[in-house]
């Protein structure tokens, strides 16, 4: 049954392209809004120094020379014949439209690139961006824009140094939706002051807003971000093995059975991961959850009040 029970973004792009896809993940030299004082300083404490960009990207490589380190490595290792362009580190709709246009054009000029994905906060998105972003579309590109909620629990949010509001995601994602762009929503479940409810209620903010895929995974703790000092002084906790695996799969039942799941776990680089210790090992959590669904009979969508057809699945 676990082939089954959750609707995975892997397998649906292996279905509609016939091979691997792979996302190559690109820095584009952005910055955030409450990092340089826009917004506020510091950046969200759960965020470490570099922006939860990827450990093996070199920003100081054109967007063209990682490309193609990354295709190399990625053909090898997995055998990728078709990639996706992804801006990860950092906001990356953070800039002017020009500046925009120029780094994502370089990013899709490879003719193996089928798509583009863009890693940015609600505040950073504007009809402006979404209208670039669009042009893509028409060129024959799919486009993913990649938001994180993280929470609506606007209390979490603010402890969080997040400087920015549930409000700001609904109109962000109206925009995004708006536009024919793909909302893709990241979660964070265990975040300090939120409780297990906070989380469903979460999931239910992304049926809300019609999110096409969600990356959700725990609550860890990397030596470089804020969290860090707090966990050590024993004022931040993070979710047991368990008890993490049953709230995702309490999250996958309410959710939308159409919405793709681009992630379940998540880890800081092995240097820098703290906390917990079970979270390193990706597809032990990954399975236990697939299982914990397995044992309930269930699978994604099983409560989600909806006219969705099961068949869709």
């Amino acid at each position: 049954m676990h082939q089954t029970c959750v609707n995975y973004f892997h397998t649906h792009l292996l279905q509609v392209y016939g091979c691997r896809v792979q996302k190559l993940c690109l820095d584009g030299g952005f910055t955030c809004p409450n990092r340089d004082g826009t917004k506020a300083r510091g950046g969200c404490y759960f965020c470490d120094a570099s922006g939860s960009g990827a450990a093996h990207i070199v920003p100081t490589d054109s967007i063209t020379q990682q490309l193609r380190n990354q295709k190399k490595r990625c053909e090898q290792r997995y055998g990728a014949a078709r990639f996706i362009a992804y801006f990860q580190a950092f906001t990356n709709t953070y800039a002017s439209i020009p500046r925009l246009r120029s780094l994502y054009d370089e990013a899709t000029a490879d003719p193996q690139v089928v798509g583009l994905s863009v890693g940015t906060r609600a505040d950073c998105i504007t009809p402006a961006v979404c209208e670039l972003l669009a042009e893509y579309v028409t060129r024959g590109l799919r486009v993913w824009v990649e938001i994180g909620v993280q929470t609506i629990n606007q209390r979490t949010l603010d402890q969080m140094n997040r400087a920015e509001t549930v409000d700001d995601y609904r109109r962000a994602a109206q925009l995004v939706k708006q536009a024919g762009l793909e909302l893709v929503a990241h979660v964070i479940a265990g975040l300090p002051g939120d409780t297990g409810e906070d989380f469903l209620r979460t999931i239910r903010f992304l049926n809300e807003i019609m999110a096409d895929g969600a990356k959700i995974h725990n609550l860890y703790i990397d030596s470089r971000a804020t969290l860090a000092s707090w966990w050590r002084d024993g004022k931040c906790r993070v979710l047991g093995f368990e008890e993490y695996v049953s709230l995702v799969a309490d999250g996958l039942e309410i959710l939308s059975p159409r919405c793709l799941i681009h992630r379940l776990s998540g880890q800081a680089p092995r240097q820098y991961h703290l906390a917990p210790a079970w979270a390193l090992d990706k597809n032990l959590v990954i399975h236990s959850i697939e299982k914990e669904l397995e044992r309930r009979r269930s699978r994604q969508g099983a409560r989600y009040p909806s006219e969705v057809s099961s068949e869709s699945f």
